[in-house]
């Protein structure tokens, strides 16, 4: 093994490490919703009534759609895709859980069953 096969060994083992902390980051996310009062976004607990944002100001709007991308689903998304690139994974599981990560962010749209590649 030369020392870039080394050091790109070292990168993944890293990778997966920190994938396996954010896995557990957003794993112990809540679900949320998001509700508007005028201009004001409150984002609660899907299973609760609990508050656990409140956004308010000319960014809110920004704000929420940047959580909405980043919720429970596309953060446990990452992580497995993390842990794929960190050495668990060939580059073809690697772009399908790419895909599945910009799905649940929702920056694109689901394939019809007919048009999956």
């Amino acid at each position: 093994m030369n020392r870039q096969d080394e050091e790109d060994r070292l990168e993944r083992k890293r990778i997966a490490e920190l994938a396996e902390g954010w896995r557990s980051t957003a794993g112990a996310l809540p679900f949320w919703t998001e509700a508007r009062e005028g201009e004001t976004i409150l984002l609660r607990n899907q299973f609760g009534d609990e508050l656990l944002v409140t956004l308010h100001g000319r960014w809110a709007h920004h704000f929420a759609l940047y959580l909405g991308s980043l919720q429970k689903t596309a953060g446990c998304a990452l992580a497995e895709l993390l842990w794929t690139i960190g050495g668990h994974g060939d580059s073809v599981q690697i772009r399908r859980q790419a895909v599945e990560l910009l799905r649940a962010m929702l920056l694109e749209e689901p394939r019809s069953p007919g048009r999956q590649r």
